[in-house]
């Protein structure tokens, strides 16, 4: 009835905007638990723009299939390119030929009906949201974390070229919902590939920070969803409902496959320049690798790279040229405002070389060099330069980056970490190319972020992330943890307590275990007793002719006495009459001793089932598992988030483990995204037994600073950051 009732609240919250008009024979019907495909539109409705005289038609600015396979380990996803030259069938009957995108000004029906003749693929429901109302959502959630890959800007006033106006700055960075609007509606000054990338990158920096939160967040996601989109009427069944959000909740830790739409450029005479057209064999291969595609992640071919590279004239291979003087140049000056460490490549994309990076992000150029500050979620500031290199193909931009801020989401979870030369380096992939490369010094994190298609091969990718390198002065970054000198008060450790129920549990255990002796004598006693009185039962056989009348008489003359057991009397005074032993003396022994018999028994049964808990309880407990292993250092517990008192609650189930505890405190300054363990010399094997405990908490296991451990003292060998 629970999940019944959410159904009904999420319908009533997708019945805030109307059903889309989708024609109910062009959807394919799914059961539960099986595969789903679906249609996200991106509507282009918005204000009149200069640039369409006036009239803005209904025009699908993207179009994106996503494939739910419960049998399959991921989430395949492949862009419709919306330039694509096809054929369209107005609901009128008339037939012409334009982009494909053009279909949608008839409705979602034509848009459905033409993929499904181009493309063959069967879509069991339609989700579309116009550009405002995917404002909205950006905003309601908050922000979203994305890497800008280049600096983007036009401004209509400026004259000349007359499109949507843009102003972003490139890096990592939180967008809100303008600045995510301007950055996916993007459509000039690149490839129909590079646009549809970039939709797909920043729907993937959604699921990947907001993901996780689903399961646990369903109305506050499920009010953002039903203001954000118009479905399909057939959505908003129960049946259909519980189906869709099975998918979505099982696809939360997932990766996404992302499949590329095959096309060629058009060549002007059957269709007009800057669109696309596809061939049939094209168009079957890219339908078939969405659908049954595998996903092969090259982590040895990766490694093997890695190992190439350490060796001499392993990098003379590779497309790679020196980093030009001017670019040198622009990073040190850039380097002398920074905070921290600041590294760059010593190499750059030979073919990208022709584009100089200019020292500071200005209105007109694209590959240039920012400083500037990314906030947390919890709001601290943390220091981030980006320097945006090109690969020399038309809107293709990789970028270098740094920050103090060693928990961003970007880098949370690596596909493979593998070692080259000093380094380890974290590797995360989309499908066979490697998307991102990072690693950890200097008290900050570096990484090399390729182009929106991955087109930086990996071989290239990893050697700039190995050639990337202190420049200028190297300095220690700003420690985040500033510790307050009166907040760090010792603490005993408590004593480990047992929880009341499994004390319980194991005194009763005892308890039955010493009754169980007793009971079995109470049985064997009993035991005997009933088989001396069928004794005397049986020589008294011999007798019951002679006595059989004086019996009668008696049996009248005594029923007062035995009033209260007469039903039983009788039972006894029949059984004992074919023994001759009919009295009133044996029928009251007879009851006595048979009322012993349950209780007896009774007893017997509750101690040995309570020896066999102790005994099972003990086995439990005993050498079968061998115990944790627990840090023998001294530990202190820090608290930099905004949660009171986390520091001591954790110091508290620490010492339950058995860990030494020897002080709690807070931390002012900004505060890491994740939980830490830092260590003093010689004691790195002691914080990954701390870090065994935290496991769940999935901290990082780094050098204690200088500052950090001049706070502390000696007291302390291990400490425990809480963010």
């Amino acid at each position: 009835m629970a999940v019944l009732e959410q159904v009904h609240t999420i319908v009533q919250d997708l019945s805030v905007n109307r059903a889309l008009k989708v024609s109910s024979r062009l959807l394919a019907s799914s059961g539960y638990g099986q595969p789903e495909t679906l249609l996200l539109v991106g509507d282009d409705t918005r204000s009149v723009f200069k640039y369409y005289n006036g009239y803005v038609p209904n025009l699908a600015n993207e179009m994106l299939v996503v494939r739910f396979d419960p049998s399959k380990p991921w989430i395949s996803m492949m862009s419709l390119p919306r330039e694509l030259w096809v054929t369209i069938d107005e609901p009128d009957g008339v037939t012409y030929t334009n982009r494909l995108n053009s279909a949608y000004t008839f409705g979602a029906t034509t848009l459905l009906r033409t993929i499904k003749q181009v493309t063959g693929l069967s879509v069991n429901h339609v989700i579309a949201t116009t550009f405002t109302q995917f404002e909205n959502a950006i905003n309601r959630l908050g922000c979203v974390y994305d890497t800008i890959d280049e600096r983007y800007y036009h401004n209509n006033a400026d004259g000349g070229a007359q499109y949507q106006n843009i102003d972003l700055q490139p890096g990592y960075q939180c967008l809100n919902g303008s600045e995510a609007e301007q950055f996916v509606s993007y459509r000039h000054t690149d490839t129909s590939q590079v646009r549809d990338a970039r939709d797909q990158s920043f729907l993937l920096a959604v699921k990947q920070q907001y993901g996780p939160r689903l399961a646990g967040n369903t109305g506050e996601f499920e009010r953002v969803f039903g203001e954000t989109v118009q479905t399909d009427a057939r959505l908003r069944s129960t049946s259909e409902i519980l189906n869709f959000a099975d998918l979505l909740i099982n696809a939360n830790g997932l990766r996404v496959r992302q499949v590329h739409f095959q096309t060629l450029p058009c060549d002007g005479v059957s269709c007009p320049l800057g669109d696309l057209t596809a061939t049939p064999q094209q168009i079957h291969d890219s339908v078939h690798n969405f659908l049954f595609g595998g996903d092969i992640t090259p982590t040895r071919q990766v490694a093997a790279i890695g190992h190439k590279l350490s060796r001499r004239g392993g990098l003379a291979r590779l497309p790679l040229t020196a980093t030009l003087a001017s670019n040198v140049a622009g990073e040190q000056a850039a380097a002398a405002r920074l905070q921290f460490t600041a590294e760059f490549p010593k190499v750059q994309d030979t073919a990208g070389s022709a584009i100089p990076v200019a020292a500071t992000c200005t209105q007109v150029v694209q590959a240039c060099i920012r400083n500037y500050l990314i906030h947390a979620p919890n709001g601290s500031a943390y220091p981030i330069y980006v320097e945006v290199f090109s690969n020399g193909d038309l809107g293709q931009f990789y970028d270098v980056q740094g920050t103090t801020w060693t928990g961003a989401p970007l880098l949370g979870t690596p596909n493979q970490t593998i070692r080259v030369g000093r380094r380890s380096y974290e590797l995360y992939y989309e499908g066979s190319h490697l998307q991102a490369i990072a690693w950890r010094e200097y008290g900050a994190v570096y990484w090399v972020h390729n182009t929106l298609t991955d087109a930086v091969g990996n071989g290239e990718l990893l050697a700039i992330a190995e050639q990337t390198a202190p420049i200028g002065r190297i300095r220690s970054a700003p420690r985040h943890l500033i510790l307050k000198a009166s907040s760090v008060p010792t603490v005993t450790a408590p004593a480990v307590k047992t929880s009341m129920l499994h004390s319980i549990g194991r005194v009763g255990g005892l308890i039955a275990l010493l009754l169980l002796p007793v009971g079995l004598l109470l049985v064997l006693r009993n035991w005997r007793r009933l088989r001396s009185m069928r004794e005397r039962v049986n020589a008294a056989v011999a007798r019951a002719g002679v006595v059989e009348s004086r019996l009668t008489a008696v049996a009248a003359s005594l029923r007062p006495a035995v009033a209260p057991g007469a039903a039983g009397y009788a039972n006894f005074q029949s059984t004992a009459a074919r023994y001759g032993a009919a009295t009133p003396d044996a029928f009251n022994r007879y009851r006595a001793r048979r009322r012993w018999i349950p209780p007896s028994i009774g007893v017997g049964l509750v101690a040995a089932a309570a020896a066999a808990y102790l005994a099972l309880d003990s086995s439990a407990s005993g050498p079968k598992h061998a115990p944790r292993a627990v840090p023998s250092a001294t530990v202190a517990v820090l608290g930099a988030g905004r949660t009171p008192h986390a520091a001591r609650r954790l110091a508290t189930e620490l010492a339950h483990e058995r860990v030494h505890v020897v002080a709690t405190g807070n931390l002012e300054g900004p505060a890491p995204g994740f939980y830490e363990v830092l260590y003093t010399p010689r004691n790195r094997g002691q914080a990954r037994l701390l870090a065994a405990i935290l496991r769940t908490q999935h901290p990082r296991i780094t050098p204690i600073d200088a500052a950090t451990a001049q706070a502390f003292g000696s007291s302390a060998k291990l400490i425990v950051v809480i963010p």
